[in-house]
């Protein structure tokens, strides 16, 4: 198979007949004979023309989620404390209540007893106000700092607090590009790594704030851990719209890639093949969507490779050593 897959790709180098000049890092058009396409095997398919809902590029984080963990901490030590001083208080106002009785009716205690009593019920009831406050501030930098879903779960120690401490899941903050405004809100949205990895995303809520150094609006969403990136890992992440939008589907068997550009071939004629770019955002489970009015080099109808895609790659690499090996007998009678 090693063998005939070099073979293929000598015949398809030598069936170039023509091809544009590329300059560096730039891919030429490719034509290649009837024996170079079937020895290499090389099919198309034709485009055809697929709805879907739009969709805005976001950027997305994963972030620490320490920080929430440590303030379910304290929340918790905090009604810890409140229910103490509630205790403590309920005990005060008996004894209080007990002390009052045997010194207004009987006079069994002195009136210093008394006013002890008294003064620990005082002392108990304003521990117990200090614990409410603290408790309050907490619940509220939850809210705020963290929006209303997250801010009740650390609250309560609620799902998804025991997940993100097992490290079952991690958090993720996406946010909008300044200016652009949050679509409908995608509960499981498309999103990717920088080094291409898919990953699956689900809703938690909106975020309160705008996250650091992005003004758009943010929601925050949960990663499974099978698709776990470190902490700080930037993701990108295809929010949906209403409505819908037409354009082609490109198969992603279809994608080579070249200087960190997705490329298909096109077909422009009888064996000519022309690199076309295509937006690696508009990656999607079933291939690579393309928008119509985005890339007008690529519509309903029109073929692309599917089959033998790196051979035709190869020799969109090579013309200009094909051209200069084909110079070298003219240049032989010149002598």
């Amino acid at each position: 198979m090693h063998r005939t897959f070099l073979k293929c790709a000598a015949i398809a180098v030598a069936a170039i007949a023509a091809a544009s000049t590329a300059g560096a890092g730039q891919l030429a058009t490719v034509t290649l004979d009837a024996k170079a396409l079937s020895a290499g095997g090389i099919r198309t398919v034709a485009l055809r023309q697929v709805e879907r809902a739009p969709r805005t590029t976001a950027f997305g984080i994963v972030l620490d989620p320490s920080s929430l963990i440590t303030l379910s901490a304290q929340i918790a030590a905090a009604r810890g404390k409140l229910m103490a001083a509630q205790a403590a208080t309920a005990l005060a106002r008996s004894e209080a209540a007990r002390a009052a009785d045997l010194y207004g009716t009987q006079h069994n205690i002195s009136q210093a007893a008394f006013q002890t009593a008294q003064s620990r019920l005082q002392v108990a009831q304003a521990t117990q106000v200090s614990a409410q406050a603290q408790l309050g501030a907490l619940l509220a930098r939850g809210r705020t700092d963290w929006g209303a879903t997250l801010g009740a779960a650390a609250a309560s120690a609620a799902e998804p607090l025991p997940q993100l401490g097992s490290g079952t899941q991690q958090l993720v903050e996406v946010s909008l590009p300044l200016g652009q405004s949050l679509p409908s809100v995608s509960t499981s949205p498309p999103a990717s790594t920088p080094d291409g990895k898919r990953v699956t995303l689900r809703l938690i809520g909106r975020a309160p704030r705008a996250a650091g150094g992005v003004a758009g609006p943010s929601l925050y969403y949960l990663m499974a851990a099978q698709d776990s990136a470190p902490i700080g890992t930037p993701l990108t992440v295809a929010l949906s719209g209403p409505g819908t939008i037409a354009g082609v589907l490109v198969p992603a068997a279809s994608v080579v890639w070249h200087d960190g550009q997705a490329l298909v071939y096109r077909q422009s004629g009888a064996g000519t093949f022309i690199p076309v770019a295509v937006p690696s955002s508009a990656r999607t489970r079933q291939g690579y969507f393309v928008a119509g009015g985005e890339d007008e080099a690529l519509r309903p109808g029109q073929r692309i490779v599917v089959v033998g895609t790196a051979l035709v790659f190869s020799a969109s690499q090579s013309p200009p050593v094909a051209k200069a090996k084909a110079a070298k007998p003219e240049d032989d009678d010149d002598d």
